[in-house]
Parts: C-alpha cells; sequence; structure tokens
C-alpha cells in the first residue's frame, strides 16, 4: 500500500480554482480544524454557522472538489467528503460551512470541512529529515518517511501524530478520488522504510 502526503495548496497552476488565505469565521477555528479534535466533543451543543472566505488577491472562483487554503484545512466538496468518509477507516467528522467570495456574498453551501479525529504513530524518526519542538512535535521537515514496521495499523487516512495538520491518504482513497474524477488535488508519494 502507498501512503500520500496532502497538500493543502490545491493545484496552485489552476490559478481559476478557488484559493483562500483567510481562516474560517463562526462556530469553529483553523486550531479546530488541524489538530485532530473530536469537535462534537468540544462543541456537545453543536456547532455554530462556519464561514470560508475567498481571498480577493487570488481571483479564482471556479469551484473544484477541494478549495486550496493556506492553513492546512481539508475544505472538500460534499461528493468528495462523502467519498473519502466512506473509505477513511478512521473516525472523520464533516463539518458543513458556507463558501463566501472576496465580497462577503454566498459562493456555495454545498461544501465540509473534512476533520479526522485523532492522529497516528507512524513516522520514521531514523530516516525522516526535520527540526522537532522540546514536546517531540515536528517543526519543520524536508522529508517524512513513514514506520513499515507501523504500516499495517495505518487507516486510509489519518493524521501525523507529531504534527496534526498534515494528513495522509493511502492510495485507496486516492485511487477512488481520481476514479471519480475529483480535481484540483495534490498527493505526495511518502517513503515508507
Amino acid at each position: 500500500m502507498k501512503y500520500f502526503l496532502f497538500n493543502c495548496l490545491g493545484n496552485r497552476e489552476k490559478e481559476e480554482y478557488c484559493f483562500t488565505v483567510k481562516t474560517p469565521d463562526g462556530g469553529v477555528s483553523t486550531y479546530d480544524l488541524t489538530s485532530g479534535l473530536r469537535l462534537s466533543d468540544e462543541y456537545p451543543d453543536g456547532i455554530e454557522p462556519v464561514f470560508l472566505k475567498l481571498d480577493d488577491r487570488f481571483p479564482g472562483l471556479e469551484l473544484a472538489s477541494y478549495i486550496g487554503n493556506a492553513s492546512n484545512l481539508l475544505p472538500f466538496h460534499i461528493s468528495a467528503a462523502n467519498l473519502i468518509h466512506q473509505l477513511s477507516q478512521c473516525e472523520i467528522e464533516l463539518i458543513p460551512f458556507t463558501l463566501l467570495n472576496p465580497k462577503g456574498n454566498v459562493h456555495s453551501e454545498e461544501y465540509v470541512f473534512v476533520n479526522p479525529v485523532g492522529a497516528t504513530d507512524c513516522v520514521n524518526w531514523n530516516e525522516t529529515v526535520c527540526t522537532r519542538r522540546k514536546n517531540g512535535d515536528i517543526a519543520n521537515y524536508e522529508k517524512i518517511v513513514m514506520d513499515k514496521s507501523k504500516v499495517k495499523d495505518f487507516p486510509n487516512l489519518f493524521r501525523i501524530q507529531n504534527k496534526s495538520s498534515l494528513c495522509v491518504f493511502s492510495e485507496t482513497i486516492v485511487d477512488a478520488l481520481m476514479k471519480a474524477h475529483h480535481n484540483n488535488l495534490v498527493f505526495i508519494e511518502l517513503e515508507v522504510a
């Protein structure tokens, strides 16, 4: 099985696709959506409406299967999100949001944030090239290598335990998304050693 790091910027060569550097407004924060927390626990009475606004510095308004962003968020069109949810093999939450155009008008209500809950111990520290914080988390990295002794326990979608903002997709999900012709998705194959 192959594993791929998901590039949250999307396909930046397609400038017509929606892209934003803005962060969500309303019921959840960027931290909520990148930490691996179960948001139903954090917000037991439900999540207030969530909005994501496109940035006027990026002119693309074409809706794609994924909204590229600079915050490591996972805003997918509901059809792609449902496919991911079906194949994920892990607990994930789908958080609906309203996509706003740069003027603040509704651009789409057919997107959700995919929130994989938890994180997986998966890194081969001997082969990975990174800088770590005092608590062991990855501060920045040049190369992340998956640990082959742990690979049998990997689900089809997971967050990296020491860098929860990074998500890894198995080839099962990647192949399914590509066969369904979903677009604006960039995956980087990870070495397993």
